[in-house]
């Protein structure tokens, strides 16, 4: 008996998402996130501004899977497009949140909110196959995919030609391992970064110089890294987002 009542609140609920407006979603979005021009219902619905931390992210679709209201979660496949980034990917909500398939492409700039604290801003392009991202309020729980950068840049105190960058992420137990790699830079990279479960992050990683490097960059490495035998420079460094 507890079955069938629970099957048909399930059908009611799926019954009156999709009779309610998209624009009701507007009034539960965190400070952070402003939503507007909403069309078609809690369901199946768009919006067709979506900004996050003052950054635009275009119009976003979405589509509600019935499927998950009897496992008490909320999940849905969206669709993000913007002249700088888009992407699409499977969602799921419960007590952490989970990304499927995740396939983006666009500009490095929208990165750069991630990066601003470290006095440093990013431009060039990139391309990601993520399978899996998973994160609740204590930070990132699981990353597992691909993202590979064209002609990326570092403007710093200087301005670094990175060239074309791959990172490779491997879930482990409480950490993600990113194997770098990068190809017609101002040095020749090569190293691991381990970014843990609470955001702090580890990184090791052995630069080369090669034809492109400045003498800028030739100093910057003799003053950050240890030389190592086949002429490289260990860089490691440690610390949290």
């Amino acid at each position: 008996m507890k079955k069938y009542i629970f099957t048909g609140a399930a059908v009611f609920l799926c019954a009156m998402i999709a009779y309610v407006p998209a624009s009701v979603a507007g009034k539960f979005l965190p400070n952070n996130i402003v939503a507007n021009q909403f069309q078609g219902s809690l369901w199946n619905g768009s919006a067709a501004s979506f900004v996050v931390d003052d950054i635009d992210y275009g119009s976003v679709k979405w589509k509600i899977k019935s499927s998950c209201f009897l496992i008490l979660k909320l999940c849905a496949d969206i669709k993000q497009n913007h002249i700088d980034i888009d992407s699409s990917f499977s969602l799921k909500m419960r007590r952490q949140t989970e990304i499927n398939n995740l396939i983006a492409r666009g500009n490095v700039m929208v990165l750069n909110s991630v990066f601003k604290n470290f006095g440093v801003s990013l431009t060039g392009d990139f391309d990601a196959n993520m399978q899996e991202i998973q994160f609740d309020t204590n930070g990132i729980q699981r990353l597992h995919g691909k993202i590979n950068f064209s002609s990326l840049n570092i403007n710093g105190v200087f301005r670094l030609s990175m060239g074309d960058v791959s990172g490779v992420f491997e879930p482990m137990n409480d950490y993600t391992q990113i194997d770098i790699k990068n190809s017609q830079g101002h040095a020749d990279l090569v190293g691991t970064i381990q970014l843990y479960n609470d955001m702090r992050y580890q990184f090791d990683m052995n630069a080369k110089k090669n034809a492109s490097s400045t003498e800028a960059v030739i100093n910057g490495l003799k003053f950050m890294g240890a030389l190592q035998e086949d002429g490289s420079f260990n860089l490691q460094h440690s610390g949290g987002f």
